[in-house]
C-alpha cells in the first residue's frame, strides 16, 4: 500500500486538546467572549443614554466612563482571541481552515483596534463637546453579535476549498 492510498500515513500529527483542557479553554472562551459582548452592550446603552438625556452632568459622567472602557474591553478581547486561537489549534475546526473562523478573527482584530485607537478619543470628544458617539459603540455590539452567530451556526465553507471530484476524461 502506498502512502497516498493510506490517509493515516499522509496526515501530519496535529495538536489536540484533551477533554478536560478543552472544556477549560472552551469555558474561558465563552466567558471572555460573553463578557466582551456585555461590555460592548453596556457601552452602547450608556452612549445612547448619554446622547438622549437632558442631564448634562450625567452625560458627561457616562462619556468619561466610556473613556475608561478600553482598559477592560481590550484585555477581555485579547483573552477571547487567545482562548479562541487555542481552541482553533486544538480542535477539528483549525485556526484558518474555515471562513467563519477567519471572519471571527477579523472581527476581533477590528474591535480591539477600534477600542485602542478610536473609542477613548471619541468618548473624550463627546464628554467635552457633547457630540454623540453612536457609530463605533453600536458597531461593536453588532459585529460581536455576528461573531456569536458564526460560532453557533458555523456556516460551511473552507478557506482552501479544493474540488473533491476529479474531472472525467
Amino acid at each position: 500500500m502506498t502512502a497516498l492510498a493510506n490517509p493515516v500515513i499522509t496526515r501530519r500529527a496535529r495538536f489536540r486538546l484533551a477533554r478536560t483542557p478543552h472544556k477549560i479553554v472552551l469555558t474561558t472562551h465563552v466567558l471572555t467572549s460573553v463578557g466582551w459582548f456585555g461590555v460592548a452592550l453596556t457601552v452602547a446603552f450608556g452612549g445612547v443614554a448619554a446622547a438622549t438625556t437632558n442631564d448634562s452632568r450625567l452625560a458627561h459622567a457616562v462619556y468619561q466612563m466610556i473613556e475608561m472602557v478600553p482598559w477592560l474591553s481590550i484585555p477581555l478581547g485579547l483573552l477571547a482571541v487567545a482562548s479562541g486561537t487555542l481552541l482553533g489549534l486544538g480542535t477539528k475546526w483549525g485556526l484558518v481552515r474555515h471562513w467563519w473562523v477567519v471572519a471571527k478573527i477579523a472581527i476581533a482584530v477590528a474591535v480591539i483596534v477600534t477600542d485602542a485607537v478610536l473609542i477613548r478619543r471619541v468618548a473624550h470628544d463627546a464628554a467635552v463637546n457633547g457630540n454623540p458617539i453612536y457609530g463605533p459603540i453600536i458597531a461593536h455590539v453588532v459585529v460581536l453579535a455576528i461573531a456569536t452567530v458564526l460560532s453557533v451556526f458555523k456556516p460551511r465553507g473552507r478557506v482552501n476549498a479544493r474540488s473533491r471530484s476529479r474531472p472525467r476524461g
